[in-house]
């Protein structure tokens, strides 16, 4: 019998599989997985490769936290533990690209002050920023000589949530074809 393995991957923050690392008050369309993300994934026959949560990780976080922006957790250590889980998971990327796999994209949650892609918010404001680890990851991914797709994902906007995912089996011939190729 032939192997049936799906080549493709993809690394999601932490909470798009478990809602319930997010800091207190902020879940408000999934009580457990991200649903569109999941489904995708499950019809795509895409892999998940879950990445720690940074903010439950870090000293001044854990469960059951309140939500904080990024810069208090500049102040607090998120920088220091986002650096270290990254170092970690550039690594296992690379040597899942190695194997032959495919890593479509990294999937982050935007808003979160650790794995926005996209937009952060300040009070009432949303304004164009990365979270600390998606910062820290992009360093460690090129100290691999990896450059990744990263896309954000926002619950509230679920239409362009699936756009975005979509994106992703469009650009997956085009690296079956052509891998990526480890840079000097």
């Amino acid at each position: 019998m032939p192997d049936l393995r799906s080549k493709y991957c993809v690394f999601v923050s932490h909470c798009m599989l478990a809602q319930c690392v997010m800091a207190n008050g902020v879940v408000k369309r999934f009580p457990g997985p991200v649903k569109p993300v999941i489904q995708f994934c499950l019809d795509h026959d895409i892999n998940m490769m879950q990445m720690p949560c940074p903010e439950t990780l870090c000293d001044a976080g854990g469960l059951g936290r309140k939500p904080r922006g990024k810069k208090w957790y500049e102040n607090n250590g998120l920088r220091e533990t986002s650096k270290a889980i990254a170092a970690g998971q550039a690594a296992y990327m690379r040597s899942i690209e190695d194997a032959g796999f495919i890593i479509l994209a990294i999937i982050g949650i935007d808003f979160s002050p650790a794995c926005a892609v996209n937009y952060l918010n300040k009070g009432r404001s949303v304004y164009r920023d990365q979270g600390i680890y998606m910062e820290e990851l992009k360093i460690a991914l090129d100290g691999q000589g990896l450059e990744m797709d990263f896309i954000g994902v926002c619950q509230r906007w679920e239409k362009k949530m699936r756009k975005d995912l979509e994106q992703l089996m469009a650009g997956a011939a085009v690296r079956e074809r052509h891998p990526r190729q480890r840079r000097a």
